[in-house]
């Protein structure tokens, strides 16, 4: 343990996590510093760097901010039995890993086997799956996980688990990064290049992502509820809103850019 309070670049470099991660973890409330000097300086004590260490297992199994939060704040929350629940996850991709090790050594010594079950992530998703349904309905408000189910309900019963749960992923990814320029212009770099990889995400997996269809996507972000309160369960205001305007000003400056050549 430390003896003493870690500034927030010491936690970076301990952690490997940003500085403006940690603001953001601070400004939405899920994350605050014990001690804040006069000079405005925020230090880390070892209970806060506790409740970090958990939120980064929360963020591993695919926990929403908003998710982490409540249920670190329940009153019924057991920290021991969610150990265990993410040490199980653990085993099982440390098992995967060793299959896979196993496998590679396998081949190196010339073996001629055909092998892909070592690839299989089937069992780590399901119990990632499992855990985050019976600590929702344990310890949380399990409305906004209720949405995370019902929005792409049709679309999961067409596309295999293992490809859900890496959409699901980087979808969380994609909106709890925007969460963090929220302050900021939609017209910033940092926004515009989010959108970009989003487009570029559901053309590489769903189908051709053109301005004309993400310009449709902007407008069901906002006026589809389904989808406006899944994204906004990211943020801390109307994050749904503010990508759609990100995205309305990623296409007129692709437009721009068609009529100057």
């Amino acid at each position: 343990m430390n003896e003493k309070p870690l500034t927030v670049h010491e936690v970076v470099n301990l952690t490997g996590i940003t500085a403006r991660t940690l603001h953001y973890y601070d400004e939405i409330g899920l994350l605050k510093p014990s001690i804040v000097t006069e000079a405005k300086y925020r230090l880390y004590t070892d209970k806060d760097l506790c409740r970090l260490q958990e939120v980064l297992f929360f963020r591993e199994v695919g926990f929403a901010l908003k998710e982490i939060k409540k249920l670190l704040n329940s009153p019924h929350y057991n920290r021991t039995e969610a150990l265990e629940k993410h040490l199980s996850i653990l085993e099982a991709q440390r098992e995967r890993i060793d299959g896979l090790i196993a496998l590679v050594k396998a081949e190196i010594n010339g073996a001629k086997e055909i092998s892909f079950s070592a690839f299989s992530n089937s069992k780590v998703m399901e119990l990632q799956s499992q855990f985050q349904k019976e600590v929702l309905e344990k310890w949380g408000d399990t409305e906004s996980f209720k949405e995370y189910e019902a929005i792409f309900s049709s679309k999961a019963q067409e596309i295999q688990n293992e490809q859900m749960q890496a959409f699901f992923s980087m979808a969380q990814n994609i909106f709890e990064r925007l969460a963090t320029y929220e302050n900021k212009s939609p017209n910033c770099p940092e926004v515009q290049n989010i959108v970009w990889e989003w487009q570029l995400y559901i053309t590489e997996h769903f189908y051709q992502c053109d301005k004309q269809i993400l310009s449709s996507l902007r407008k069901m972000y906002v006026t589809d509820l389904r989808f406006s309160d899944f994204i906004n369960q990211f943020g801390n205001g109307d994050l749904a809103a503010f990508f759609s305007k990100a995205i309305e000003i990623f296409c007129s400056r692709q437009r721009e850019e068609r009529n100057e050549r």
